[in-house]
């Protein structure tokens, strides 16, 4: 059964966003590494912005059990490298509020002078509280990557990934959140490997269309760290989400 969808909840979830993407240049945070979220510091270098579109998709087959599956297209603004991915996870509910999952995905990196291919095995783990309407959610997950290009030879690497974030809601169907997730390569031997590769703090609005449809917008800035440069390449990325209970 549709919920009805007011337009004043659609016309809340359109400005809302324009505002972040006119102000997020100018608001500061502390993300959970201890960087400023939206301030770059002196050693840090403005990589290329990117728009990520994402439709995720999650089918109940059996009491206890989904499959969870995301396809994605990140364009990136300054650059033509593109990626496009399709990713399937299988999950088992062990209790009401954990989650343990394994699945695999595939990623293309393309519209550059050399496509890199990714086959990605995964395994993860989720766990969510209710506190009341407001949520609290712990997402860890290990990934096994596998990429591949025509000029170099494969690289095998495997990464640890952390996400924390809080989910609030209104009194329609508007709701929203924040999170910040980071990432750390496993195995990489020597001393040019920074403690986390990488980290993304967000910002999301999201709005329930129908029951088992809803849309978000996310405003995300991306720190990827380089302790051989001593540099840190930021990019603000505004991911548009489209996610279907099936």
């Amino acid at each position: 059964m549709p919920v009805n969808t007011q337009p004043n909840g659609v016309l809340s979830l359109v400005v809302t966003v324009v505002i972040l993407l006119i102000c997020s240049p100018n608001f500061y945070a502390q993300t959970l590494v201890g960087g400023s979220l939206y301030a770059p510091a002196q050693d840090q270098s403005q990589s290329s912005n990117k728009i990520w579109l994402q439709y995720q998709n999650s089918f109940q087959f059996k009491k206890g059990m989904f499959i969870d599956t995301d396809f994605g297209n990140i364009f990136n603004t300054a650059v033509s490298d593109k990626r496009l991915n399709i990713r399937s996870v299988f999950k088992y509910q062990l209790t009401k509020n954990l989650r343990v999952g394994t699945g695999m995905g595939f990623f293309w990196n393309y519209d550059r002078p050399n496509l890199l291919q990714e086959l990605r095995f995964v395994q993860e783990v989720n766990y969510f509280k209710d506190f009341g309407a407001s949520i609290m959610f712990h997402d860890l997950r290990v990934e096994e990557r596998i990429q591949q290009s025509f000029e170099d030879r494969d690289d095998y690497q495997t990464r640890l990934r952390y996400r924390f974030g809080l989910q609030f809601p209104t009194s329609g169907p508007v709701y929203f959140g924040l999170y910040d997730e980071v990432f750390k390569n496993l195995g990489a031997a020597g001393t040019d490997q920074p403690f986390f590769a990488m980290n993304r703090a967000g910002l999301f609005l999201g709005y329930r269309t129908y029951n088992f449809v809803s849309l978000e917008a996310h405003i995300m800035v991306e720190d990827i760290y380089s302790k051989k440069s001593g540099q840190t390449d930021r990019s603000m990325i505004l991911q548009l989400v489209a996610k279907h209970v099936i």
